[in-house]
């Protein structure tokens, strides 16, 4: 019989019944652990939109959506571009600069979902 801390691995992870599971060695148990790994969250490069009018930003995030990339709020450690708009303000600007994101505006962001090339940084 499996240990406690296998038997809820085994619960929690497996498609086993309590009844298969009590059956089970542990070096079975492990066996079954450590073939069956968790598979690992798809990691997607990031995008925020700021300073857009509250109307533009679902056609921008769709956009953003089909084109692979995740729609976050905020400047994060994981933030790969901030789209800036007309009233962007300084306070996401200076934490992306800081952070090193890929700052571009809307003409470049669209020339990115469509093309794929990211702007170089001149273009900023």
């Amino acid at each position: 019989m499996p240990s406690e801390k296998l038997t809820r691995i085994l619960l929690s992870k497996s498609p086993f019944s309590e009844a298969e599971i009590a059956a089970m060695s542990e070096d079975e148990g492990w066996a079954w652990v450590y073939a069956n790994p968790e598979p690992r969250r798809e990691v997607r490069p990031q995008v925020c939109f700021t300073g857009f009018r509250a109307a533009d930003k679902p056609a921008l995030a769709a956009t953003a959506e089909r084109v692979g990339l995740e729609v976050v709020d905020a400047v994060t450690k994981g933030l790969t571009y901030l789209v800036a708009g007309e009233n962007a303000g300084p306070a996401k600007l200076d934490k992306a600069r800081k952070q090193g994101v890929a700052i571009m505006d809307r003409t470049a962001f669209e020339r990115l979902a469509e093309t794929g090339e990211v702007p170089s940084p001149s273009a900023n």
